[in-house]
């Protein structure tokens, strides 16, 4: 369970969004990939994209807790990059 700190992280509202859109996507894309295993649909998946929203979901969870981690990385910026991975 996560254990937020409290700060005056304004950027902090948005993480929790991101983190339900991630995990959305990475179900869907998951009931994807289980469909062509069990029905033989040999529907193609980009398995770079579930790694990539992995990483961004483990980036925001650890920014969620604490505001200081990874600064090079704002969450305006990982926003993006999510939405962009999103809508593949």
């Amino acid at each position: 369970m996560l254990q937020p700190r409290l700060n005056n992280c304004i950027d902090c509202a948005t993480i929790p969004v991101l983190l339900d859109h991630i995990d959305a996507k990475i179900a869907s894309l998951a009931t994807e990939q289980y469909n062509n295993i069990v029905y033989d649909l040999n529907h193609y998946i980009n398995g770079q994209v579930i790694f990539d929203l992995l990483e961004y979901k483990q980036i925001l969870e650890y920014k969620y807790c604490n505001g200081d981690y990874c600064k090079a990385f704002t969450v305006p910026m990982i926003a993006s990059r999510v939405q962009i991975l999103i809508n593949k």
